[in-house]
């Protein structure tokens, strides 16, 4: 039996530095990782092609992690990707249904395997909203 595909990650960090880093970490953990530098691009390579998970600081500019995941919302509806903030700025617990459109959210510094952790907590919750379909039984 085959390999599922790998997660398909969009990172999105305004350093370059960081975002090197971002992608090196989560490529060797098997995740198929796109990168981009501002929440423009992010929108257009959200646009052309589907993501699993946003991987997203929060103080990027022309727009910041929260403007690039509402134009997210508003461009891709329903297919939109969960989003996890990277922030520096100390942030309560997140409570992902007190604001939807971001999923998850790590407070920098942060270990590569405790975003891995979140990447795939995100994904089992998203996993869990899906409809889910029952066998029919035979006959029916």
């Amino acid at each position: 039996m085959a390999d599922p595909p790998p997660l398909r990650l969009l990172v999105v960090d305004d350093e370059a530095q960081i975002l090197e880093l971002l992608d090196l970490s989560l490529s060797l953990q098997g995740f198929d990782v796109r990168t981009a530098l501002s929440g423009p691009q992010a929108l257009a390579l959200a646009s052309e092609q589907p993501f699993d998970t946003v991987v997203m600081d929060v103080l990027m500019s022309p727009w910041d992690g929260l403007e690039t995941a509402r134009r997210l919302h508003a461009r891709l509806g329903a297919a939109a990707p969960p989003v996890v903030l990277l922030t520096g700025l100390s942030l309560p617990d997140h409570d992902p249904a007190a604001d939807p459109l971001i999923a998850a959210a790590l407070t920098k510094p942060f270990r590569p395997s405790e975003l891995v952790a979140v990447i795939w907590q995100v994904q089992a919750r998203q996993l869990d909203r899906r409809p889910h379909l029952t066998p029919s039984s035979p006959g029916s």
